[in-house]
């Protein structure tokens, strides 16, 4: 037995360590992407490599990222025009950091696929014009009123496309897809994270009540519904906060913030209960005064985003979301189309 601070002697492994196509194709059975791609690309320098194999073989061909064409939002649930755009290669770069989309292949109808064709066709538009306003959509993009929806297996949102870049000529974009899925995943962890802390207050006073103890008035939770609503705001607002914060603008940062002061004001019909000039920072002689048309400019983007979301949602559950054949493969399928001779180099 060896003495204290004598080191023991290394033992040999019980069972010799796993080859990476094996680990690869275990972690491609992973069903919380969020977790693979948070806390398991995490756990080593080898780990990264294998959970960035499992998204660059799998996951990234389940990512699709559709634009929307018209300028501005018209509600409804009907299906609008967009182009919609697939994952078909990374860049020739060792670290394969950037990923390219292309929009729909002409054999499948044009530039954002059939629906679009017979759209363009009923108004009499060029190809040409579609692909011009695509561009005008991308580069227009903005981070409180992003013109996309990322889509990635049954999950939308319209989180950042770092890097975004437009080639016009082969209708293509390119975004850096680690830093994409960082910010989409980030937001999926916060959202479990708060959801969580909802339903843990939820059983505490489920307990309570069991025990005949009162519940203020005031600490009644709200249905889930308008929770969910409330926490999808906290989240979206804290990045947008942390935008312009790194951007170095204050005005937009307290527009931010002021968001849930004019919402609190403001009634379901549109009307202000209180003047705008109450927003604390923008009275009369303080430093935002004027400035108040930011906040109410976020609000509307902030509520098209949603809606476009929503109605994103909606047409997936009920038929594909316009993204015809992309249907989620098995496991045993993802597992068998791993090729660990495509491993992905991390530098």
């Amino acid at each position: 037995m060896a003495g204290p601070g004598v080191p023991r002697a290394s033992r040999a492994p019980i069972c010799p360590s796993l080859p990476p196509e094996i680990w690869i194709r275990i972690l491609s059975y992973h069903t919380d992407l969020t977790h693979l791609w948070l806390t398991c690309r995490g756990v080593s320098r080898t780990f990264l490599a294998y959970a960035e194999q499992v998204f660059a073989e799998y996951v990234i061909r389940d990512t699709h990222i559709d634009w929307a064409l018209e300028k501005y939002n018209l509600g409804g649930k009907s299906r609008r025009p967009e182009v919609c755009v697939e994952f078909v290669r990374f860049s020739e770069d060792a670290g394969k950091r950037v990923a390219l989309f292309k929009a729909k292949r002409e054999t499948e109808g044009g530039v954002g696929g059939e629906r679009n064709r017979r759209w363009r066709l009923k108004l009499k538009i060029p190809e040409a014009h579609v692909t011009k306003r695509w561009e005008e959509r991308v580069r227009n993009s903005r981070p409180e009123m992003p013109n996309y929806t990322i889509r990635i297996g049954d999950v939308v949102n319209d989180t950042a496309l770092p890097g975004l870049s437009f080639d016009a000529e082969n209708k293509e974009i390119s975004v850096q897809w680690r830093d994409m899925f960082c910010a989409f995943f980030r937001e999926q962890e916060r959202f479990a994270v708060l959801r969580k802390r909802w339903q843990d207050h939820l059983a505490r006073d489920m307990q309570k009540l069991e025990h005949g103890e009162p519940i203020p008035h005031q600490d009644l939770h709200q249905p889930w519904a308008a929770t969910e609503l409330d926490i999808r705001k906290q989240i979206r607002r804290a990045r947008l906060r942390e935008w312009y914060e790194e951007k170095g603008n204050e005005e937009l940062v307290w527009a931010v913030d002021s968001l849930k002061f004019y919402e609190k004001n403001k009634k379901e019909d549109g009307r202000v209960l209180k003047s705008l000039g109450e927003i604390p920072g923008a009275g009369l002689g303080e430093k935002w005064f004027g400035s108040t048309y930011w906040v109410q400019a976020l609000h509307l983007d902030e509520t098209d985003c949603f809606h476009r979301i929503d109605v994103k949602v909606e047409h997936w559950k009920h038929g594909g979301g316009g993204n015809e054949g992309a249907a989620r493969k098995l496991p045993q399928q993802r597992a068998r189309s791993m090729s660990i001779a495509s491993t992905i180099t991390v530098s």
